[in-house]
């Protein structure tokens, strides 16, 4: 009898372990935010194919990187806002990016920047940058860096 329990235990004790390991945030994502842009206006694309000057060196074209107004649509639909640190540390960083503005309905303006691997950021002033992550949006373009 004793020995079914201790059995029993040593089968149960890994599926415990499993299952804990399966709903516990390992901290491999970013913690997503819901991005609160009340009352966007507007948003215009002002400049595609960007090469970040951090970026000069690397062995990427930027020249085709592009996303359509539908892309850009979408993108403020779908993202999620992310913390500066986030951002900075765990997400993915392309040399890569589209620029535009934002014109919100309380008459804000923001300059925004999105880059290829789905990371980009709001600019509102020198003091209120908003940073963005889609890991849903789905334009053709994301993901796929250019090699020289």
């Amino acid at each position: 009898m004793v020995i079914k329990m201790i059995r029993k235990t040593y089968l149960l004790f890994p599926i415990f372990i499993i299952a804990a390991c399966a709903t516990v945030d390992d901290g491999t994502e970013p913690k997503l935010y819901s991005l609160n842009l009340k009352g966007i206006n507007k948003v215009t694309i002002t400049k595609v194919g960007i090469k970040s000057v951090a970026g000069k060196n690397l062995n990427i074209s930027c020249k085709k990187f592009t996303l359509t107004q539908e892309n850009i649509n979408e993108y403020f639909n779908k993202a999620k806002r992310v913390s500066k640190n986030d951002y900075r540390h765990m997400l993915d960083w392309s040399p890569c990016y589209v620029r535009g503005k934002i014109f919100l309905n309380n008459g804000e303006v923001g300059k925004w920047g999105i880059h290829q691997y789905r990371g980009g950021t709001i600019n509102f002033g020198s003091d209120k940058t908003i940073y963005m992550y889609c890991p849903t949006c789905k334009a053709v373009m994301f993901d796929k860096p250019e090699f020289l």
